[in-house]
C-alpha cells in the first residue's frame, strides 16, 4: 500500500494561559477554544454534551522518533514505541484530550483541563460518549509498572482520574489520591494490583471517598476486590498486610489543605 499525504484543515485555535509546554501541568488548565467562522455551523447544539474530545495538532513536535527511552518505567531505561505512549513525539502529532465543556458563547467554547498550549491548532471536536468511550476495566502501562509513585505529578494524575469517575473535584477525591499514593509507596504495590483488596464505607459522609477509591484501585464486586461496610472506616489489605483508617476531614476543609497536610492529620489508624 502506497503512502498518501493527507491535508488537515484547522477548524479553530486554543487560547490558554500556558504558552510553554514545559510549564503545562499534566492535568491541563482551563482554556478556551475559538472555532473559525467558516466552521461555526458545526457547533449547533454542542452544549447538549457535558464533555467533548478535542483533537489538536502539536506543530512543534518531533515527528521523526519512533522509540523513546522512558527512565521512569521499570526496569530502568525501558524503551517504548511512541504508538504505545501519549508522548507528543510521533509521525503525525495529533493530540487527543477529553474535557468538560463549561460554556458555549458563539464560536468560543470554555473547557476545563485542556493540556494544549496557547495557539495550538484545533483540527476536530467530537462529543464524548460514556457508552462508547468509557472503559473502566482498561489498564495501561502506568497500571502495570511502578512509575515514580512519589511525585506530585502522579498525585495530580490520581486526583484527575478519581474526579473523572466521581464527577467532581472535592476533598474526598484529594484524600483518596493521598491514601492510594501512601499505599503504593508503603507496600510497593500498584494501585490496581489484582491482590489489593478494598473495603469502602457507605456512611453518608464517606460515599464520595468510596467512589474515588474505586476509581483509583479498579476494585469491583465482579473482580472480588471490593467490599462495603456501614462503619465510617476504609480498609485495605494485600496478602498479609492490612490498613484500616477513619477519615477526619471536615466538610469545610479546602482542597489545598487536604493536598498538603500530613496524612496522619487527615485519618486515624484503627484496629
Amino acid at each position: 500500500m502506497t503512502q498518501t499525504a493527507f491535508q488537515l484543515v484547522p477548524i479553530g485555535i486554543v487560547h490558554s494561559p500556558i504558552a510553554d509546554r514545559r510549564m503545562m501541568p499534566p492535568e491541563g488548565v482551563e482554556a478556551e477554544i475559538e472555532v473559525f467562522p467558516e466552521f461555526a455551523e458545526g457547533l449547533l447544539r454542542i452544549e447538549e454534551n457535558t464533555h467533548i474530545w478535542v483533537l489538536g495538532w502539536f506543530h512543534d513536535a518531533d515527528r521523526a522518533r519512533l522509540e523513546l527511552v522512558r527512565p521512569e518505567y521499570e526496569p530502568a531505561r525501558r524503551r517504548r514505541g511512541v504508538f504505545g505512549l501519549r508522548s507528543v513525539a510521533r509521525p503525525n502529532p495529533i493530540a487527543l484530550t477529553a474535557t468538560r465543556l463549561l460554556s458555549v458563547e458563539g464560536r468560543r467554547l470554555r473547557v476545563a483541563r485542556l493540556d494544549f498550549v496557547d495557539g495550538t491548532p484545533v483540527i476536530d471536536l467530537k462529543r464524548y460518549s460514556p457508552s462508547w468511550d468509557c472503559i473502566f476495566a482498561a489498564r495501561s502501562s502506568r497500571d502495570r509498572y511502578l512509575i515514580d509513585l512519589a511525585s506530585p505529578e502522579r498525585l495530580a494524575e490520581y486526583e484527575m482520574e478519581a474526579a473523572n469517575f466521581h464527577g467532581e473535584q472535592c476533598v474526598w477525591v484529594a484524600l483518596a489520591a493521598r491514601l492510594v499514593q501512601y499505599l503504593a509507596l508503603s507496600w510497593n504495590v500498584r494501585p490496581k494490583d489484582d491482590r489489593l483488596m478494598v473495603t469502602v464505607s457507605l456512611a453518608d459522609e464517606l460515599r464520595h471517598l468510596a467512589d474515588a477509591l474505586q476509581a483509583l484501585t479498579g476494585a469491583t464486586f465482579g473482580n472480588g476486590r471490593l467490599a462495603v461496610t456501614g462503619e465510617s472506616v476504609v480498609r485495605f489489605s494485600l496478602e498479609n498486610q492490612q490498613l484500616s483508617v477513619r477519615p477526619k476531614v471536615p466538610s469545610d476543609m479546602g482542597l489545598a489543605t487536604v493536598r498538603t497536610m500530613p496524612l496522619e492529620h487527615l485519618v486515624v489508624v484503627t484496629p
